[in-house]
């Protein structure tokens, strides 16, 4: 008897829409005998638990079918559910470079914000900017605000947990005859990755890639003393990616398989050339704190978005100083950025 649910994609993917995102189901050939793995445990608000299991039933799938959840990254609008899926028996598994901070579940909107606030200062920000952006920070994703722009029913929660088994790269999952590769892209987040299944050529990629839409790196530290590069990590991993052969799609964010991959990263490379290209051209007319070039940047100013918007700028920055086509030095005690070779 064929016991292949009659609602999986040609690569026997069921795609799950939580709000703003996709949770990924990729059953065994007989799910009953050997298990669902999934990908991503999905958001945490109210129904979103319910909207979850009525679209496995759907497929003939249920949760206790679940064996395995892969997650991508700690922000918990991907790993909200993990302890929930962890209670009902299934084995919940992410890297080892974001096990802090799956440890911090709600929390993790004030880790380490007394180091942002120190990087802001450097940047320049007043007082009051610098205030306002560690304020709304705090609020993101937790406001009936956030809420009522559609992208998820309700507030979004995150119970803090401990992964089952902490994964590196290269780690293989294997549900019945499937097998799905962990590849770590750190760059969104110090440990994020992606997951790839050879035999379909399928990318299920988190954050890391989006149709027609450019991730944020972020802001974090690897220690008090070494922030992390978001965007030159970020642009290395899809660089990686970008060489293993996979074709379809699957973000965490976007429509699947609206675009194929390869034209994804194309895109993705192309968008971040031009803002960095901007960037340059901010510079042309003397040398700026990072928080001035957010406001040559950004016209108007992105109250609303603040931090995002200075995590972008400091982005590229990042990568041109790697390049070497930017320099920084320290004026009266905050950071200014220059084109290499000119003066102040």
């Amino acid at each position: 008897m064929n016991s292949q649910p009659a609602m999986l994609d040609d690569c026997r993917v069921l795609p799950i829409s939580l709000g703003a995102n996709w949770v990924y189901a990729l059953p065994a050939a007989d799910p009953a005998r050997d298990g669902i793995l999934l990908v991503d445990a999905g958001p945490d608000y109210d129904g979103a638990w319910e909207a979850l299991t009525a679209q496995l039933e759907a497929a003939g799938l249920t949760p206790d079918d679940v064996r395995t959840v892969v997650v991508t990254h700690a922000h918990i609008d991907h790993c909200g559910l993990a302890r929930r899926w962890q209670e009902m028996g299934a084995e919940v598994v992410g890297s080892a470079a974001e096990v802090e901070r799956f440890a911090q579940g709600d929390r993790v909107v004030r880790y380490q914000e007394d180091l942002i606030d120190g990087l802001l200062r450097e940047a320049g920000f007043p007082d009051e900017r610098r205030e306002e952006a560690l304020r709304r920070r705090r609020r993101a994703g937790r406001s009936k605000q956030d809420a009522a722009r559609d992208r998820w029913p309700a507030v979004l929660r995150g119970t803090p947990f401990a992964p089952d088994r902490a994964l590196e790269d290269g780690d293989v999952l294997t549900i019945g005859e499937r097998q799905l590769r962990f590849v770590a892209a750190p760059g969104h987040t110090p440990g994020n990755a992606v997951c790839l299944e050879e035999a379909s050529g399928s990318l299920f990629s988190g954050d890391q890639l989006l149709p027609r839409i450019t991730p944020n790196p972020g802001i974090h530290f690897l220690r008090p003393d070494e922030r992390f590069r978001g965007l030159p990590g970020y642009t290395r991993s899809l660089e990686r990616i970008a060489t293993l052969g996979a074709e379809h799609l699957y973000p965490g964010h976007g429509e699947p398989r609206q675009t194929p991959v390869g034209q994804a990263i194309r895109w993705t490379l192309a968008r971040h050339t031009q803002r960095r290209d901007r960037l340059l051209r901010c510079l042309r007319d003397g040398p700026l704190t990072p928080y001035e070039l957010l406001l040559q940047f950004f016209r108007p100013r992105p109250d609303a978005r603040l931090l995002p918007a200075f995590a972008e700028v400091q982005g590229h920055i990042d990568v041109l100083l790697e390049r070497g086509e930017i320099v920084e030095e320290q004026s009266e005690g905050a950071v200014q950025v220059r084109l290499a070779g000119a003066t102040g």
